[in-house]
């Protein structure tokens, strides 16, 4: 597979993104899709605050799961983006970092892993970072 992320150009319709979900199925990637709107905020991208069983609980949303677990987002509709949300956006997809609300922090995978050659895994468990996986790509079909 490619080892870099992609922005698909073309027309209007539903083909970049079928395109894109086509990609992970033959190449057997998994993927995980954002759809971005006006109306997408940044917790939309990050955690969200969800009630289960009459407990608030922090619920990882598509772009920190894909990080996470190194999957293919595909963030279909990239253009349509806020300005408050694209600075969120950025520092993952360029650094592959990113601060969660819950106190956690997504650190890239050469990052993390010069880190651990120097500290212990308590002490980074303890700093609540969390590695990126290193086959985390973004696909982001645009006009």
């Amino acid at each position: 597979a490619l080892h870099q992320d992609i922005f698909l150009i073309g027309g209007p319709g539903p083909r970049r993104r079928r395109l894109a979900l086509h990609f992970c199925e033959v190449m057997g990637l998994e993927a995980e899709l954002v759809r971005i709107s006006r109306d997408t905020t940044e917790s939309d991208l990050k955690l969200r605050r969800e009630i289960s069983g009459g407990t608030a609980l922090w619920s990882d949303q598509a772009p920190v799961r894909a990080a996470i677990e190194g999957r293919v987002l595909i963030l279909d509709g990239i253009e349509k983006a806020e300005r408050n949300v694209l600075p969120t956006l950025n520092n993952l997809l360029e650094n592959r970092e990113m601060a969660l609300d819950d106190g956690r922090f997504l650190l890239s995978a050469a990052r993390y892993d010069a880190l651990a050659k120097t500290q212990s895994a308590e002490s980074l468990k303890a700093a609540r970072l969390i590695r990126v996986h290193e086959d985390f790509r973004v696909i982001a079909p645009g006009k």
